[in-house]
Parts: structure tokens; C-alpha cells; sequence
């Protein structure tokens, strides 16, 4: 095992560790508000985005209100993780809170005059945000008992779970007034930070150095990718090429980069991060192809379609407080599966459904989909952090929200751009008829058929997954 530079972890059973433990458990409900304000704002956004680029005279340019907070959002994912295991984490969370206030002031005032203040101010919402997302993650990584980890992966599902139905409701009735005030509920989140910094450990790694450069590297990467998947061109597409090539061989070369040629040469690490990569595809256009199906397909407005929607997301926050202990119960292997399937299940439901319904295909459909996405977070998770040594499980916290961000930005800008431009119009196994109605059944078919593809991978990965992980905490 090669040396890690990164703030110690201590042992459980030790008189520290009961210390750590302590602080972990009374920061984290507050570092779940600000993450709950978080996702209300990705939600709500991620399902107007639409309107709101109606609204603007800019329909063309909508998706940009989802995607490049996207990219922002997955390298910031990236970055927090591996700071996690470097700096402080009440540091951290201040700067965090800064940058969110500071978009929902931007948003709130600009917005309404153009859609790249629009966008600005999400980017920093997003930037910001995501800090409490993070530091939760490595608080009970390093932090919680191993066996009550799930626990609480379970926990921080359901918190995003209630906070994307809260999003997706606020979002569908303040269309029908203002969608600027949704910038203005984040504000509230200066009043926590006085908690938040007494609470917070304090911590840092010493000698250690922030890796800028690996940092731009994957950053640049990440947004040259989804702006390919976005725009479609030459320029995205070498360049997505290039930042690659020149991230794989600065990690290479460089000494202290924060993640080592070790990582990529870990075949348990590789396909629990493939496995996750298609497994959330579709994760951001659920939502945006739901409220399409509804305006273009059944002619009711985005007010409508949240109260169908809601359902299942709630139903999703609920089971998200009892999976912990489910997944302990019944093995995070078979929560995977369980997972996978009924998610991919949900998509396919949507489509066959659309013929005979909004209830059926916007509210029905739907709960099978998020009932598999409540069992699925907690397992992956936490079988990636597994794979690596605890003082590594920031970094590897930080790649996993990056995948998950990148996948869901890319997704949302290919499968978006499909029902865009009414691809697969003729028909559709399903039953719809041809226009917008089975461009939408069909891709939600496809969306479902990536999903399976993930589970197939899963299935034929796992034993081999596991041995490794169970080598890797046997060293430790």
C-alpha cells in the first residue's frame, strides 16, 4: 500500500474517534439544511429551466440552466471530496455558504433580465451548495461507524429525496408567479453558520498541497464533455479528447497528485465508477422528460405535473429513511440489483404508460423508478468508498459525485436534444401515437435500456468487487 498524505483517521473503539464521532453527529443535521436548500434549487431548476428560457425569448439556449451548473457541480464534487481529506471542513463549509448566498442574491436580483445571469447564478448556487452535500459524505465516511454508515447514506438519500419533491412543487407554483423568488429561499442559510462553525471539525492535513493543477485538469475535462453532448462539435470534442490525455499524463508524472495512477489501476474502484456512470444516466431528465410528456402530450402546465410527480418523489424520501437498515439486512449486492432493476423498470413504465394516462405515466410510473433509486445511493456509495483506505475515501466521495454529475449533464443534454427534435416520431412500440408522444416513449426505452446495461455490468463485476474491497479493510 502506498503512503497517504491526508488527515488522520482515527480507529473506532478509540477515545478520539468517540471525540470525532460526537462533533460528526452534532454538525451533521445543519450541514443537512443548507444541503436541503441545495437540492431544492437543483430540482426546481432542473424543471423549468424550459419555461424559463421561454420566458427569456432564449428556448434554444434552456438546457444551458441545467447543464453548465452541471459541470460546475461535478468538478466542485471532486474538489470538496478530495479537499475533505486534506483541509478543514469548517473552513470549507463558510466558503461554501458564501458562494450559495451570493448566486441566490445574483439570481434573485439579475435573473429576470437574462438568461446568463441565470445561469451565472445557479453556477454559484451550485458551487456553493454542494460544499454541505460533500462534507456530510465525509464526515460519515470517516467519522460514523462503519456498520451505521448505511444508516446514514440512507438518511442523506431521503433529505435529497425531500428536497427535490419540495423543488419540484415550489418550482411548479411559482411559474404561475415569479420563478426569481425561488433564488430567494437559499438566503436564509446565514443564519446557520454560527452553529455550523462551532460544530464543525477543524482539522487539516499538514504539508500537504491542494492540487490545482489535477483539479483544472478534470474540471476542464468535465465541461468539455458535456458541452459536446450539449452543442455538438469539433472544438468539445478534441478538447474533451485533449484535457483527458494531458489529465492521465500529469497524473503520471506529477508527485503529489490527488489521484494516483493507483485509483485507475484499481479494477474494483473502475466498475463500481462504471457501473454508477450508466446506472445515472438518466438521473437529471427524469423530472424535465416528465414535465414535457405533461405540456406537450396531456396540455396541462408544470403546477400540474409537480403534484403528479411529487408522489413518487416523497415516496422515494420515505423509503430513503428505512433502506439504511433494509440494505444492512439484505447486503449491499442485492440492494444494487434491487435497485437497478426497478429503476430501469420505472422508465419502461413511462413509456408503456403514456397511452393510458397522465396519472398512470406522471405519477405511477415514476414511484418505480424512485423506488429503485432509493436503495441504490446508499450501497454504491458505500461500496466505493470500500475499495479504497479510509484516509482515500474523500477523493473517492469527491469522484463519484463527479461521475454522477457529469453523467446526469450529459444525459439531460443528449436525451433532452432528442425530444427537442422529435427523434424516433413514427411510432413506437408502446402504443403512441407518432409525434411528440413516442419521441417521449422512446426515449424513456432507451433511457431504461442504459439502465439494464448497468445492471448487467453489476452482475458481472460484483464477486470480484467485493473480494478486492474485503483485501483493501483487511489491510486497514
Amino acid at each position: 500500500m502506498e503512503k497517504v498524505i491526508g488527515v488522520p483517521v482515527p480507529k473506532e473503539g478509540t477515545a478520539e474517534f468517540e471525540r470525532m464521532n460526537k462533533m460528526a453527529k452534532r454538525a451533521i443535521p445543519l450541514v443537512l439544511l443548507i444541503f436541503t436548500l441545495g437540492i431544492l434549487e437543483q430540482q426546481a431548476f432542473g424543471m423549468i429551466f424550459v419555461n424559463i428560457g421561454e420566458q427569456l425569448g432564449v428556448p434554444n439556449l434552456s438546457s444551458l440552466i441545467t447543464s453548465i451548473p452541471g459541470i460546475v457541480l461535478g468538478i466542485v464534487c471532486v474538489i470538496y471530496g478530495a479537499l475533505g481529506d486534506f483541509v478543514s471542513l469548517k473552513k470549507m463549509t463558510l466558503l461554501g455558504i458564501i458562494l450559495f448566498v451570493a448566486g441566490s442574491a445574483i439570481g434573485f436580483i439579475f435573473g429576470p433580465s437574462s438568461i446568463w445571469a441565470v445561469v451565472i447564478a445557479r453556477v454559484l448556487q451550485s458551487a456553493g451548495g454542494q460544499v454541505a452535500g460533500s462534507v456530510f459524505l465525509v464526515l460519515v465516511s470517516k467519522y460514523i461507524t462503519k456498520v451505521n454508515r448505511v444508516i446514514y447514506y440512507g438518511i442523506f438519500v431521503a433529505v435529497f429525496r425531500f428536497s427535490a419533491a419540495l423543488g419540484v412543487v415550489a418550482a411548479g407554483y411559482i411559474t404561475n408567479i415569479d420563478w426569481r423568488w425561488l433564488f430567494a429561499v437559499p438566503l436564509i442559510a446565514v443564519l446557520f453558520i454560527p452553529s455550523l462553525l462551532k460544530n464543525l471539525p477543524n482539522e487539516r492535513a499538514k504539508g500537504a498541497n491542494i492540487d490545482w493543477v489535477g483539479f483544472t485538469l478534470i474540471g476542464a475535462f468535465a465541461a468539455a464533455m458535456t458541452m459536446f453532448f450539449t452543442d455538438m462539435n469539433w472544438f468539445w470534442a478534441i478538447s474533451s479528447v485533449v484535457t483527458l490525455i494531458l489529465f492521465l499524463v500529469y497524473i503520471n508524472k506529477a508527485k503529489n497528485p490527488f489521484i494516483t495512477p493507483k485509483f485507475l489501476k484499481n479494477p474494483a474502484f473502475v466498475a463500481t465508477m462504471t457501473v454508477i456512470f450508466i446506472g445515472y444516466f438518466f438521473s437529471y431528465t427524469l423530472n424535465a422528460g416528465v414535465n414535457a410528456i405533461g405540456l406537450n402530450v396531456f396540455g396541462i402546465d408544470s403546477a400540474q405535473v409537480s403534484l403528479l410527480l411529487v408522489w413518487s418523489i416523497l415516496l422515494a424520501a420515505v423509503l430513503g429513511f428505512v433502506s439504511g437498515p433494509i440494505v444492512k439486512r439484505i447486503g449491499r449486492s442485492a440492494s444494487i440489483i434491487m435497485a437497478l432493476t426497478f429503476m430501469g423498470l420505472g422508465l419502461l413504465a413511462v413509456a408503456f404508460l403514456i397511452p393510458y394516462g397522465k396519472v398512470l405515466a406522471l405519477a405511477v410510473a415514476p414511484c418505480i423508478y424512485y423506488f429503485g433509486t432509493s436503495f441504490l445511493y446508499s450501497p454504491i456509495v458505500d461500496t466505493a468508498t470500500l475499495t479504497v483506505t479510509p484516509e482515500e475515501s474523500g477523493r473517492v466521495l469527491g469522484v463519484n459525485d463527479l461521475v454522477q454529475a457529469i453523467t446526469g449533464s450529459v444525459g439531460v443534454a443528449v436525451f433532452v436534444g432528442m425530444m427537442s427534435s422529435g427523434v424516433m416520431s413514427g411510432g413506437s412500440m408502446t402504443g403512441t401515437e407518432a409525434g411528440l408522444a413516442s419521441t417521449y416513449a422512446n426515449v424513456f426505452l432507451v433511457g431504461g435500456g442504459v439502465i439494464f446495461l448497468a445492471l448487467i455490468i453489476f452482475l458481472f463485476t460484483k464477486k470480484m468487487i467485493y473480494a478486492h474491497a474485503e483485501k483493501i479493510q483487511q489491510k486497514n
